[in-house]
């Protein structure tokens, strides 16, 4: 499924709900002896967003619990990476990948496939 970058803002605009990207800020400390890591810290950044369901085929399967979700870029202070995670719309997900999606070299929002 396709979508011009001004269609996938108006889904956004029309649908969308508030969401939050949660995004690790420091990795923290492993420490060998326990096999632990202390010290890791998340920054919370609320926006409102959409998800959208979709299906996979991979070898004849359907892969399910994969969403697609947008996230302005438009006014958004920092960009979604692989591995943040969304929260909101009753669960939380993990970005697996982003793409961002461009309109005359700027940035307009990002695509991120998100699995729970």
């Amino acid at each position: 499924m396709s979508f011009r970058s001004y269609d996938l803002l108006k889904l956004v605009q029309n649908f969308g709900e508030t969401l939050t990207l949660r995004k690790l800020t420091t990795s923290g400390t492993y420490n060998p002896a326990t096999g632990s890591v202390s010290g890791s810290a998340t920054t919370d950044y609320s926006f409102t967003g959409y998800f959208y369901s979709y299906d996979t085929l991979t070898n004849d399967q359907v892969l399910k619990g994969s969403r697609k979700c947008i996230i302005p870029a438009l006014g958004f202070a920092v960009e979604p990476d692989e591995e943040d995670l969304i929260v909101g719309n009753g669960d939380t997900v993990t970005i697996v990948s982003v793409t961002t999606i461009f309109s005359n070299g700027a940035a307009v929002c990002y695509l991120c496939h998100v699995e729970e």
